[in-house]
């Protein structure tokens, strides 16, 4: 997202500490001792303003840390567009992994470890997960889908012509022509990969113009106002006459630079997988199936209560499958957190290491329910009208904006009574206790109503999308 991103914890705002993956402290040594070596080669006032042809082309060598303060504010402004872009490329792949069988316990995982590392940590942030690595993901994904468009729109121009004046010249000429610009698209796409697919390689010739501004007043016009700005705002000067890699935002230097030093293909092989292991899908996978398993050995029986008892018309088992699954909505959310931090599928039935955590932080498991169940009520209207499957993204994306920030706070409460050494005093966790009744009372009520309101009937009882899958189409 951002041209600049700083690379010194001195520079790190909190917010960008939230990114996780930030280069190590032995990769920051290495920047900036390259950058004081880079500056130490031009001592003299004549080559202040020469900048090798090594060093532009060098795409690895980032923005030294910020010293001023326009800087710093503009370097964090664009840290937190990264960072809103990161969390809606997260939901949104989110949304779409939630439509898809069997991946949709990537979604339940990435859920459950963003519970769990705040949990373990005691530490809010450390619920934003690979929010930079999102944004790239997301970045390669609506940059080819916008680049994709511009083939679609002269495809249906040849298409006219073919319509309007079939087998003339003109036809031919769309058609050969249609090939030739989709070709060029595709090696763009190609070498915007390449480069890093962020979204200002696929928009480079934009760029372009206005990195030729920036050239023109800090490389020809800088040097007559490079004396002024060095007088009376040194760090600031530091700042703005600083080499910029021609890679970082031109792909064919990019690509220029890869085919130059030699071992491309074997470097871009290695970098898409190492990136595909960073991603770790085998392990949130994994704990999106046994996050599954727990919370549906949880709800089975009094979700087969309330099944049997609305078919049957027995308005006892209807009773007793409700007061069951209020039971269960007391402790299930938390029992997921502290599954997720422990990562002990026997965590899921602690039910007694979850009351002597809740007895820490009463107020806080309240609040946490109180989230959980008033987010996951409103969910319930989707199911009125069926929704045909290219569409169900759609759906999903409002579950899952919804669910993320119960997860988040789930884990955060329960970290917090985890990490508190004495309960709290007795009026507040009995006034959480009493509280916390007709929370569960009335999710319940909503629960047993959308049997009702629900496309698929009764077995909406079984849809627990708070507690179970994040999708609300036949997600369980």
């Amino acid at each position: 997202m951002s041209d600049s991103e700083p690379d010194s914890k001195a520079d790190t705002s909190a917010l960008d500490a939230v990114l996780v993956d930030e280069p190590r402290a032995e990769d920051r040594a290495v920047n900036e001792r390259s950058w004081a070596e880079l500056q130490s080669d031009s001592e003299s006032p004549s080559d202040r303003n020469v900048v090798p042809a090594d060093v532009i082309l060098a795409s690895w060598l980032p923005l030294p840390p910020a010293r001023s303060l326009p800087v710093r504010i503009w370097r964090g402004l664009c840290t937190s567009l990264e960072f809103l872009f990161g969390i809606g490329s997260l939901l949104g792949i989110l949304a779409v992994l939630s439509t898809i069988p069997l991946l949709q316990f990537l979604s339940l995982g990435y859920l459950l470890e963003a519970s769990g590392r705040i949990a373990r940590t005691g530490k809010f942030r450390e619920g934003f997960i690979g929010i930079r690595t999102m944004a790239r993901v997301g970045s390669i994904i609506a940059g080819t889908w916008l680049m994709l468009l511009l083939p679609r729109f002269v495809s249906g121009l040849a298409n006219d012509a073919e319509l309007a004046d079939p087998g003339s010249p003109a036809a031919a000429a769309w058609r050969i022509g249609v090939l030739l610009f989709t070709v060029v698209i595709l090696t763009h796409i190609a070498m915007c990969w390449f480069a890093g697919g962020k979204l200002r390689h696929f928009f480079w010739p934009i760029v372009a113009v206005w990195r030729t501004g920036l050239w023109l007043t800090f490389g020809l016009f800088g040097r007559l106002c490079r004396p002024l700005v060095e007088r009376y705002y040194p760090s600031l000067a530091e700042d703005l006459y600083q080499p910029l890699a021609l890679a970082s935002w031109f792909p064919p230097a990019a690509v220029w630079q890869g085919i130059r030093q030699g071992g491309w293909y074997v470097d871009a092989r290695d970098g898409v997988w190492h990136f595909l292991v960073s991603l770790r899908l085998r392990y949130y996978f994994w704990m999106g199936v046994r996050g599954f398993a727990g919370a549906f050995l949880w709800l089975l029986v009094p979700s087969l209560l309330l099944l049997v008892g609305a078919r049957a018309q027995v308005g006892f088992l209807q009773f007793v499958g409700a007061l069951s699954l209020m039971i269960v909505s007391l402790y299930l959310p938390f029992l997921q957190a502290r599954f997720a931090a422990e990562n002990r599928f026997r965590a899921m039935f602690e039910v007694r290491a979850i009351r002597q955590v809740f007895s820490r932080a009463p107020l806080g498991f309240w609040f946490a329910l109180l989230v959980t169940l008033a987010f996951a009520i409103p969910l319930y209207l989707f199911n009125v009208e069926n929704v045909i499957r290219p569409l169900a993204w759609a759906p999903s994306l409002v579950f899952v904006t919804f669910i993320y920030p119960a997860r988040l706070l789930t884990g955060w409460v329960v970290g917090l009574g985890m990490h508190r050494p004495a309960p709290r005093h007795w009026i507040f966790r009995w006034s959480a206790r009493l509280g916390a009744l007709p929370l569960v009372a009335i999710y319940v009520l909503f629960v047993w109503l959308s049997q009702y309101t629900r496309w698929y009937g009764e077995i909406t009882f079984f849809e627990q999308h708070a507690f179970l899958l994040p999708v609300p189409f036949l997600g369980l």
